[in-house]
């Protein structure tokens, strides 16, 4: 296994990877996808550049009238009992109680395999399809067989 895909972990084919594809409003979906996951007790961590997870911080906050999705940053004092964990590094791998990756950066995230998922979101523009694409083939390397799905309506 390459030194990129993080040769460190636990065997890739183990982890269930999926691309969803075709995101006009990634940080929505991923707030939607984070309640769902959240309601039947997964705990995510997502990563993303500052950026987005300044803004994901946000939605996080309003996502819904009346709803709250509880979360924090890597490394805050609640990390270990929050459910949702936002991270802006490119690696997860000392991270514990942690079973899905969510992934709306463009870079390959370290330590993936120790998660028994990964779900990739991709944004509908060329430059986040030509990244994705790179990530997948990596994927494919390090023994998975990454699933795609094309998302038709990213804020249900």
């Amino acid at each position: 296994m390459s030194d990129a895909a993080g040769s460190d972990c636990a065997p890739a084919a183990a982890t269930r990877v999926e691309f969803r594809v075709g995101l006009r409003d990634a940080l929505g979906y991923c707030c939607a996808l984070l309640r769902t996951a959240t309601a039947r007790g997964a705990r995510p961590v997502v990563c993303a550049a500052e950026p987005l997870v300044d803004e994901l911080d946000r939605r996080l906050w309003t996502f819904a009238p009346g709803e709250f999705l509880a979360h924090c940053r890597v490394g805050d004092a609640v990390e270990g009992r929050s459910p949702i964990v936002l991270c802006t590094g490119a690696d997860v791998a000392a991270l514990e109680g942690r079973d899905c990756l969510i992934n709306l950066g463009a870079a390959l995230v370290r330590g993936w395999q120790r998660l028994p998922r990964v779900i990739e979101l991709v944004a509908d523009d060329e430059a986040a399809k030509a990244a994705a694409r790179q990530r997948f083939r990596v994927y494919r390397e390090a023994g998975c067989r990454p699933q795609t799905l094309e998302v038709a309506d990213e804020t249900r």
